[in-house]
């Protein structure tokens, strides 16, 4: 089982540079990834770009992609860009 790669988002995106979460990404291209939105204060629509396309693409490898400890900024920013609030939420299996 490969290690589980974890990232923090920081609470906004920087203006200006690249958003770490793109190096991050490509550093843990076929293994696990957790990321906590714990400290998103804001979500922007780029942001979140990134998170749809990471999700899809690690989903589509079969490798586990989890966003977790989602700050209640976080739903409300996938909300007002058209998502669903729990859009990155697993469904629990029983």
């Amino acid at each position: 089982m490969a290690d589980i790669h974890f990232h923090a988002l920081a609470p906004a995106r920087a203006r200006s540079g690249e958003d770490p979460l793109v190096p991050f990404l490509l550093g843990a291209r076929n293994a696990p990834v957790t990321i906590s939105a714990r400290d998103v204060q804001r979500l922007d629509s780029l942001r979140l770009q990134l998170l749809l396309v990471a999700k899809q693409q690690w989903e589509a490898d079969g490798i586990d992609f989890r966003i977790t400890d989602t700050a209640p900024s976080f739903h409300e920013g996938l909300q007002r860009l058209g998502l669903n609030p729990q859009h990155f939420e697993k469904e629990t299996v029983q």
